[in-house]
């Protein structure tokens, strides 16, 4: 959008629904001469649709897309209430002279802008942004600061200067100047409601929601199926599919190391519901063979997202398109240990005092030099830092826990300090802590730990890493579990019950019970993890992490020392070492990030 009131749309669609050419976007709608691009799947589009054509309004496509520009002509921005399912949208309000965009409820969906002298930009990808070449390519010390701190980045900063992600939930309106006129928040998490017990009307009520969730995820003009690893999530998932009569494809990804292959479990299900199965099995080779192209999928560094790439591609080679995933119920029910880690760190946080800033100090630098102790318990210290002490304590015990680098190893490796860096608290950036403490308002201890790692472990993680590493493959991901009706009727029973047994899930073993069947082999929980520790120390992978981070000069357009970086990965090297490979992995996918798109401090 330009000074002269001018506005250009494009889009690169993956089509899912209605395959024909008169589907392209942007799409006009000729009766307002409203434009529209997307990036999504609105699910109850069809539903939308008999409810549009009642009022009156007529359709010349089958897909979602028309339904989104009949329904924003019907009812302007409160359309976006009407719509269930994942989108970043941008619609040019023709008869207004303004453009709106908006981003889902939990952002599966990423949406970023920037201000121009000239004019407003958005995309959705950063990378999109820096190609047009309108936009300086320099490193945000404060996005940085969160990557380092958290392994990733944090809306609505990005590790590029100027470039901003809107947030989860939230609408803004942009004047033909390209000047932002408004952003506001249309969706928030429910507040709690208090209720002490869940018997079965409650239990049945989720079960319905979950059972919609599905069938609605089910729609689709491609090869569409499941991912299936045999865990709780995926296999509940699976079932329902199998319950509302559809074909059931599923795919897994085996392994050599018994303890990652999980392929006992998954076939169990396979045999159960009768799916159309295909196993994949992956070896070092094949892992070194796809390690650059998975690398190169991430639109932001981040330390993670490499499992979904891997078992992404290989479901793409299988021939599906779209796939269902089980992402998004361990942040509901407690399916992480640190749901028992955390509320122990907020209470610990809340009894002591703040470390006075000099024996703060002393403390971090007798850490410095000692690489191979940034994780475990040597991270609990940092409560009673001021970054940490100053910020609510379920939120700092969180951050805490997931913390990627401790205050002394940020500030070895990037050559400064948190508090010459002001709108950061606890390695967020301020804007989101404020929209995030609107959701933890009222809700008890466990409860806060849960909408926290919704928000942040999901929200600007695992959904933002799996649309970038699927999207890479041209797979589309479904996530039943991120259902926003759903978790509205879920966030308002108890936390004590719906996280009860972490990180086992026994509430939701009682929910889907019924669904799975009473000889559904259940078992600990495993987690989604891939055997990367003991692959990334060998073999090419090594001499490519290695060769990136011995670069100088890449290192330092990346804002990192590179003495600091060479004794990290020496400790890294040794015999034995702690050092965990996802704090290496993330510095190096940070360095290889800014060399391959030039972005420096």
């Amino acid at each position: 959008m330009g000074q002269e009131g001018c506005i250009a749309l494009g889009n690169t669609r993956l089509a899912i629904i209605d395959l024909s050419e008169s589907v392209r976007m942007p799409m006009e709608d000729p009766e307002t001469g409203n434009w529209i691009a997307y990036n999504g799947e609105v699910y109850n589009f069809p539903t939308l649709r008999t409810e549009l054509e009642s009022a009156g309004y007529r359709f010349r496509t089958g897909t979602d897309t028309e339904v989104i520009l009949k329904a924003y002509a019907r009812w302007g921005l409160e359309c976006l209430h009407h719509l269930r399912g994942m989108f970043a949208l941008a619609i040019w309000d023709s008869p207004a002279g303004e453009l709106v965009l908006a981003r889902d409820r939990l952002g599966l969906k990423p949406l970023y802008f920037y201000q121009h002298p000239d004019g407003l930009l958005f995309a959705s990808e950063v990378r999109s942004l820096l190609a047009t070449g309108l936009v300086p390519r320099r490193l945000d010390p404060k996005g940085l600061h969160t990557y380092l701190w958290n392994g990733f980045s944090v809306a609505p900063n990005t590790l590029v200067e100027g470039i901003r992600s809107l947030l989860p939930g939230h609408w803004m309106r942009v004047g033909p100047d390209g000047s932002i006129l408004e952003t506001q928040r249309y969706w928030a998490l429910p507040e709690p409601a208090g209720r002490a017990e869940v018997g079965e009307p409650e239990l049945e009520e989720v079960r319905a929601l979950l059972r919609e969730a599905v069938r609605l995820r089910l729609i689709s003009d491609v090869p569409l199926g499941a991912f299936l690893s045999g865990g709780l999530d995926s296999s509940t998932i699976v079932a329902l599919m199998a319950e509302a009569g559809a074909e059931v494809r599923t795919f897994s990804v085996t392994f050599d190391e018994p303890e990652f292959d999980e392929s006992s479990y998954s076939n169990w299900i396979v045999r159960e519901f009768h799916t159309n199965h295909v196993e994949f099995r992956l070896r070092p080779d094949s892992f070194e063979a796809w390690l650059p192209a998975a690398v190169s999928s991430l639109d932001q560094p981040s330390f993670d997202g490499l499992n979904t790439y891997f078992v992404s591609r290989a479901a793409r080679e299988a021939g599906l398109t779209v796939a269902l995933s089980g992402l998004g119920a361990d942040e509901v029910f407690g399916g992480y240990p640190f749901f028992r880690t955390v509320p122990w760190l907020a209470r610990l946080r809340s009894a002591l005092p703040r470390l006075p800033r000099g024996v703060a100090h002393r403390w971090a630098q007798g850490r410095v030099g000692d690489w191979s102790r940034v994780a475990g318990p040597a991270k609990a210290m940092e409560l009673l830092l001021d970054g940490a002490a100053a910020t609510e304590p379920a939120l700092a015990a969180y951050q805490v826990s997931q913390m990627l680098l401790p205050s002394w190893a940020r500030a070895a490796l990037s050559n400064s300090e948190a508090k010459d860096l002001p709108g950061l608290a606890c390695g967020l950036p301020g804007e989101f802590v404020s929209s995030l403490m609107t959701e933890l308002e009222g809700a008890d201890l466990l409860d806060r730990v849960s909408r926290s790692t919704l928000r942040l472990f999901l929200g600007e993680r695992a959904l933002r890493d799996t649309d970038a590493m699927s999207m890479g493959v041209s797979l589309e991901v479904r996530a039943p579990f991120t259902d926003h009706k759903l978790l509205e009727t879920v966030f308002r029973l108890p936390s004590g019950v719906r996280t009860r047994g972490a990180p086992d899930k026994r509430f939701e073993e009682r929910l889907v019970g019924p669904i799975l069947g009473s000889q559904y082999p259940l078992h600990r929980k495993r987690g989604f993890s891939f055997p990367f520790e003991g692959w990334l120390r060998q073999g090419r992978s090594i001499e490519w992490i290695e060769d990136v981070l011995g670069d100088d000069q890449a290192v330092k357009c990346a804002g990192l020392e590179g003495g600091a970086i060479r004794r990290f990965t020496q400790a890294f090297r040794e015999p034995g070492s702690t050092v965990p490979w996802s704090r290496i992995w993330a510095l190096f996918v940070l360095v290889e990030w800014c060399g391959r798109h030039r972005v420096s401090r």
